[in-house]
């Protein structure tokens, strides 16, 4: 049975949303980023997390830089 051949997830067919970058801050942290449309979107470890039942990343959203503007 090849990849395309494969019975797919209940919910549809994958779709690639967002294609991230992994970059490391001043301080050492490494997160991903990239952009979805005019958002720039960050995944980033969560350094809240008390316990096994919190989520080990968030997802973060901000208003991304025009393109031409040098911006990632």
């Amino acid at each position: 049975m090849s990849a395309s051949d494969k019975p797919r997830d209940r919910a549809g067919p994958m779709l690639t949303a967002a294609k991230l970058w992994r970059r490391t801050s001043a301080k050492g942290t490494e997160y991903l980023v990239g952009r979805l449309g005019g958002l720039k979107v960050l995944v980033m470890e969560n350094r809240d997390r008390q316990g096994e039942d919190d989520p080990t990343h968030v997802l973060m959203f901000a208003e991304a830089p025009p393109r031409n503007a040098g911006g990632r």
